[in-house]
């Protein structure tokens, strides 16, 4: 019997379908629960999970509503989890101090949960979750989250962001504030619509920046880096390996001082050397002033081109 053959055979075809149906509700949707909570002022929210996705959208004020989703490793591996999830949805671990809601830690095995949460405009946020992905958007106050596995979308925020992922991609659009974060493995893309200073790092991933204003740092790993603004403090960029290109204003004064060990620079921006013959053979470092100087422009590459737009 050739293998073609075996897979065909009724009582494999049987068990195979066995296993496809236990493992796809092995992480299926076993209850809900709902909870309101008012406030007036300024909210401070704390959510922590072990696993499960986190979900913070603004709405009205004077109102914290929180949606939750159970899901339940039920399959084969699993066992019983009715008890523990009748009990999870009639005392969810979430607490009111004032206008401080606390989501906790739920310590059930195979148990997850996923939070929809909605909270007025004026709402600082800290968030953690061992695995899954976190979607914040339009609130005013700081955001700080944490992922040990799983994306980060960030949309019209307002204030101090702070990110850090062990796995995930991070997407973060119409921030308007200083932004920090870094990604173990990762790509990180940031578009600022305020003031602040960027501080982006990855340990593999590219980094794209749009619209900063202000100081920017960068570093990955591996990965190439683009960015794009107006600088009003130092810029200074790293990588390992990878391409840099940065787009600053046509008419722009600043310091410049760029290298690369393997690869090309290219400055679209006229430049005066400031130490003569430091415009190297082939175009692999340039240390000067463009229209008379200002804010320092740093990249240094191990492998890659570099071009100042």
């Amino acid at each position: 019997m050739n293998n073609y053959s075996v897979f065909r055979h009724p009582a494999v075809l049987t068990l195979i379908f066995v296993m496809v149906s236990s493992l796809a509700g092995f992480a299926s949707v076993v209850g809900t629960f709902d909870r309101s909570f008012q406030v007036s002022g300024p909210v401070d929210l704390e959510v922590l999970t072990r696993s499960g996705d986190i979900t913070v959208r603004s709405g009205s004020s004077g109102t914290v509503s929180i949606h939750a989703k159970i899901h339940s490793g039920s399959g084969w591996f699993g066992g019983d989890n009715k008890p523990e999830v009748q009990e999870l949805q009639n005392n969810p671990p979430i607490r009111q101090s004032g206008n401080s809601i606390r989501i906790d830690y739920v310590n059930l095995r195979n148990i997850s949960v996923d939070y929809e949460i909605t909270v007025p405009e004026d709402t600082t946020i800290r968030a953690h979750t061992g695995s899954g992905d976190q979607t914040i958007e339009g609130v005013r106050g700081n955001t700080d989250l944490e992922s040990g596995s799983g994306d980060l979308r960030l949309a019209r925020l307002t204030g101090d962001l702070h990110f850090q992922t062990g796995s995930g991609n991070v997407r973060a659009n119409q921030i308007s504030g200083p932004a920090r974060g870094k990604a173990g493995s990762g790509d990180i893309e940031v578009e600022e619509v305020g003031s602040g200073d960027v501080d982006i790092r990855t340990g593999s991933g590219n980094i794209t920046v749009h619209g900063v204003n202000g100081g920017f740092r960068a570093e990955a790993g591996s990965g190439d880096i683009r960015g794009e603004g107006t600088p009003t403090n130092m810029w200074s960029l790293r990588t390992g390996s990878g391409n840099v290109t940065l787009r600053v204003p046509s008419n722009l004064a600043f310091d410049v001082d760029i290298s690369t060990s393997s690869g090309s620079v290219t400055m679209d921006h006229p430049v005066t050397t400031t130490i003569q013959g430091r415009v190297q053979e082939s175009r692999k470092s340039i240390v000067g002033k463009v229209r008379g100087g200002g804010p320092t422009i740093s990249v240094h590459t191990g492998s890659g081109d570099i071009h100042v737009q």
